[in-house]
């Protein structure tokens, strides 16, 4: 088909050039009429590859429109995603400052009350030693008193005692002792 277009659209134009040599020019109809020929040939056969590109491109179009939709619609939920984490790691944060305060203040009450505690015992030690102390440095002082009461007694009698008051006092004591056996 389009090379029998071609075929007739090369004869008009093969008629028209030879008309115009015998004759002054070529009647404005003719000239028309070749132009509609070109003109229809020319659409005739750009008609369906033109159609196809054009339908291609709008194909094209639309599939990279509805890829960049979806890119679109990935990209606001990570967004929204994100958004969110953020919302609750503001919240989270919050929650972990309560919570160490929180721990901070019972930490502080235990170790108040541990300190309290250990203060006690450390007093009640400490007065039980003072107290052991104070009983062996009375028994102590007692000793001693005793002792050296025990040595002003035998240095005063050693003193006042006469030689027959120690002569009575062994036999007295002899005595003693046989009446023990």
């Amino acid at each position: 088909m389009f090379t029998a277009i071609l075929y007739w659209q090369t004869q008009f134009t093969a008629f028209f050039l030879l008309a115009e040599e015998g004759a002054h020019g070529v009647p404005i109809h003719w000239k028309i009429v070749n132009l509609a020929v070109f003109l229809i040939a020319i659409v005739f056969l750009v008609r369906k590859p033109f159609t196809q590109a054009m339908n291609d491109r709008r194909d094209s179009i639309k599939s990279e429109l509805n890829r960049a939709k979806a890119e679109k619609e990935v990209a606001e939920a990570k967004l929204r995603e994100i958004q969110g984490r953020l919302s609750r790691l503001e919240e989270e944060i919050i929650e972990i400052r309560d919570k160490a305060e929180k721990e901070s203040q019972a930490e502080y009450v235990r170790l108040t009350k541990q300190t309290q505690e250990e203060t006690e015992r450390l007093r009640l030690v400490a007065s039980r030693e003072i107290e052991g102390a104070t009983k062996a440095a009375q028994m102590e002082l007692k000793k001693f008193a005793a002792e050296k009461a025990v040595e002003m007694a035998e240095s005063l009698i050693r003193k006042e005692l006469k030689p027959e008051d120690n002569a009575r006092l062994v036999s007295d004591f002899a005595k003693e002792l046989e009446g023990v056996r």
